[in-house]
Parts: C-alpha cells; sequence; structure tokens
C-alpha cells in the first residue's frame, strides 16, 4: 500500500512540475506602441489599457502567446520590428499613405487587414480661430508626430513652423501650452481628449476635409503571424467581440467588423 501510495505521490508531484515548465516556456510576443488614447494609453491606476492593448491581448493570448508591450519612439518602428526588438507595431497604425520618405508603408512592412477607419483632424485653442485652407496656416505654428501619417498631411504647407514631435500627445500638449496654434493628429485622439481634463481648452478645427484612413497591424515582411491575426479579426468580428471591445471605447463608428472585400 505504501508502494503505491508513493507511486502514485511520485506521479502526481511529476505531473504537478511540467504545468510551470510549460509555462515557463511560453513564447513571448512583443507589441510596439506609443501613449495613443484610445487606443493604448495608461489608466488612472498606471495600467496600460485601449482598445488596440486589449485586443492585442486578446489575440496573441487566443494564439497561444505571453504578451508584452513595449513604448517605442513612433519614428523608429520599422528599425525595431525589422531588428526583432519588437514583433508587430500594433498602435492605430496608418496602412493606406506613403511615409515620410515617399515609400509606401506596405513595402515596409506586412499588414493584416484594415480593423479601423480613421483620419487626420487639426486641433487648436478655443481661443484660435478655425483654419478652412491650408493656406492659412502660413506664418502659424504646427505641432504633429514626427515620421507619422500627420506628417504626409503637413508636407505641401508652406511658410508655416513645423514642429516635428516625438508622439501624437506631445503635439497636443504643444497646442495646450502654447508653444504651437495648431496640431494634426488622428481624428480618434482628437475625439478622446479633446475639451475633456487637462485639454478642456482643445477643439478640434473644423472645416478642412481630410481623405480617410484605415489602421492594420504591421509585422515584418514574411512573418507568418499576419495570416493567423487576420483570422482571429475575422473570427471576432463574427462572434461580437470586436463591436464589444469598440462599443466600450467609443470606436463603434469606425471599427470594421466586415472583412469580406479584404479576403482574397
Amino acid at each position: 500500500m505504501k508502494k503505491l501510495f508513493a507511486r502514485i505521490l511520485g506521479g502526481t508531484l511529476a505531473a504537478v512540475s511540467l504545468f510551470p515548465f510549460a509555462s515557463c516556456n511560453a513564447k513571448t510576443i512583443t507589441i510596439g506602441y506609443t501613449d495613443y488614447p484610445p487606443m493604448n494609453y495608461e489608466n488612472e491606476a498606471g495600467e496600460l489599457v485601449g482598445f488596440d492593448t486589449e485586443l492585442a491581448k486578446a489575440v496573441f493570448e487566443d494564439l497561444g502567446y505571453k504578451v508584452r508591450f513595449k513604448l517605442i519612439d513612433w519614428a523608429n518602428r520599422y528599425t525595431e520590428v525589422n531588428s526583432g526588438t519588437i514583433d508587430c507595431i500594433w498602435n492605430g497604425f496608418t496602412a493606406n499613405c506613403p511615409d515620410d520618405d515617399g515609400v509606401e508603408r506596405a513595402d515596409k512592412v506586412d499588414f493584416t487587414y484594415n480593423y479601423m477607419t480613421n483620419a487626420q483632424c487639426i486641433l487648436r485653442l478655443d481661443t484660435a480661430v478655425d483654419v478652412t485652407d491650408k493656406a492659412q496656416f502660413e506664418g502659424k505654428s504646427i505641432a504633429y508626430e514626427a515620421s507619422s501619417a500627420a506628417e504626409s498631411f503637413v508636407a505641401d504647407i508652406t511658410g508655416a513652423n513645423l514642429k516635428a514631435v516625438t508622439s501624437q500627445m506631445d503635439a497636443v500638449r504643444e497646442v495646450n501650452a502654447g508653444t504651437a496654434q495648431y496640431a494634426v493628429v488622428d481624428l480618434l485622439l482628437a475625439k478622446s481628449i479633446a475639451g475633456q481634463g487637462d485639454f478642456s481648452k482643445i477643439v478640434i478645427n473644423q472645416g478642412i476635409e481630410i481623405a480617410a484612413e484605415y489602421y492594420a497591424i504591421g509585422f515584418k515582411k514574411g512573418s507568418d503571424l499576419t495570416a493567423k491575426v487576420n483570422e482571429k479579426l475575422v473570427a471576432y468580428a463574427a462572434n461580437g467581440k470586436l463591436a464589444t471591445l469598440a462599443k466600450k471605447y467609443n470606436l463603434s463608428s469606425q471599427v470594421i467588423t466586415d472583412y469580406s472585400d479584404q479576403i482574397k
């Protein structure tokens, strides 16, 4: 009886020991992001939250990965993903615009399906006036995130003081502090902060129509993760997970839940 108990106990301990071993060997995926509400940002408790944060966690955990987030300098995103310090760029990454060097972004990374619509917009203080034409920026100062879609928007503006900063939130802070008169940022960011809290005097400029943009997740060229994430996006659209998460972050009108025209 004692020998039988010993064999059972020994087998049980051996089985238990396998679980922490397997857990320690689970692969980790590293996601590059910047501070960008409502996509990736810290809440009052200091926790990283946001639509992209939650969606990325859900997708990669379903795929069997541990998830790690790395705050990056947006201008360095291609270097980060190509060097392997991050595995993907998941942070409101506009797929359908040329980069600051004129090269299409899809030539630099592999993009997933588009999952969110967006556009650039202009922010100003409530004491400033709306600009309705790019020519009206002459003599004005404009802050924007370096190497972003905003850089493409300001590229043909002449006679203005263009201030490239590290992040979109830095561009917003420039306007808030009065060190820039206007900021060009993503519309989703603008809607989430304009008129709120520390940015109560920030408003969205009216009068300049800007073309629609689409967000996608960027992977190193040739990555097999692109197709796997696409499958999850389609599945989450079908089971309502995308719609539920979008509602939580007030993005219901921007989230894409029909991928039929993107599936090849």
